[in-house]
């Protein structure tokens, strides 16, 4: 059955604190989680990196602090109102900010080939904004932004910082041609209208499994047997081809001691796809590329494909995490 989306950008009125305008966007999920279950907490499975902005904001005590020339000032702006939805993509996210003038929106799109981030925005009658940035793997999100009605040869660094999943942080610095600050800048704290219904530890889970991977990655660039041990689980099974499965871990590390006794490995790229936790489990899908270098000498070779891994709580590793199940799928034509 075909599911659609609909997005109620409901606009507020500086007067009255209602939201007394409403606009609809209509489009096929095709497979994809809606607002609703993204922020009940599917957000934790999901391929879009801006997942965390999804939902409705305002300003944190209405506050904004600004200076546009004229020194540093901190301002009250009640009624501000943000809508940020995903629209018909994994990749995009698209916000609507109405309240006091000027209002206007933002579009983000992500490139999952280059990891950039591209910015497109239009404020008001005249302020266009384009630019580039990239998102970090927590969602904050690092920008340089040129705008059509700022002096010609001049930028502005925008961060956007989590401080949870409910409030982040936006700061906007101008520079100048010599890339020094000019003085201008404004920033804001924003907090969720509806806070997200999560789990609290699933965030910080998520944070676990994508450092317990860093470990992984440095302990097979450094060709450090005794910690890659330690991060696979005795029970560990691995079907690193259709023919080639090795179950347990001793079974694992010896077939790993004669790779790494005649090439050096380094993961030259990883990109995790989705990360899905249940209890005491998580399963993390990722491509990735791996360079072996031959030891004795000889040319380099590049392995691309796809694993599926699965991580089981256990104590006796560093990270409190290990590797239980992982399947391989090389990359083809």
């Amino acid at each position: 059955m075909m599911r659609y989306l609909l997005l109620f950008l409901q606009l507020s009125a500086f007067a009255t604190f209602t939201y007394a305008q409403e606009t609809s966007i209509t489009y096929e999920l095709n497979g994809r989680a809606s607002k609703e279950a993204l922020e009940d907490g599917d957000y934790v499975n999901s391929l879009n990196p801006f997942v965390k902005f999804i939902g409705e904001w305002t300003l944190k005590d209405d506050e904004w602090t600004q200076n546009w020339g004229f020194g540093t000032e901190t301002i009250k702006i009640p009624g501000h109102h943000t809508i940020s939805r995903e629209i018909n993509t994994d990749h995009t996210l698209l916000s609507i900010i109405d309240g006091p003038e000027p209002n206007g929106h933002i579009f983000w799109t992500y490139s999952p080939k280059t990891g950039a981030v591209f910015h497109s925005s239009s404020f008001g009658s005249n302020r266009v904004g384009t630019g580039i940035g990239m998102i970090s793997d927590m969602g904050d999100l690092l920008l340089k932004v040129t705008f059509e009605d700022e002096a010609e040869g001049t930028y502005r660094r925008y961060s956007y910082t989590w401080r949870n999943l409910d409030e982040y942080v936006l700061s906007s610095v101008q520079y100048d041609h010599d890339n020094q600050p000019t003085g201008l800048f404004y920033s804001g704290t924003f907090v969720r209208l509806k806070p997200a219904r999560h789990h609290p530890d699933e965030i910080a889970i998520k944070r676990e499994i994508l450092e317990h991977g860093a470990t992984i990655r440095a302990a097979f660039r450094a060709g450090d047997l005794e910690k890659i041990r330690s991060l696979h689980h005795p029970e560990v099974e691995k079907a690193l081809g259709y023919s080639d499965v090795k179950s347990g871990r001793e079974a694992v590390m010896q077939g790993l001691a004669g790779t790494l006794k005649s090439f050096s490995l380094e993961f030259v790229e990883n990109d995790v796809e989705s990360i899905l936790i249940r209890g005491d489990l998580a399963i993390e899908q990722t491509k990735f590329a791996i360079r072996g270098t031959p030891k004795e000498g000889g040319e380099s070779f590049l392995f691309r494909g796809r694993t599926q891994v699965t991580y089981v709580r256990y104590p006796d590793s560093p990270t409190g995490w290990a590797t239980i199940r992982e399947i391989i799928q090389p990359w083809t034509e």
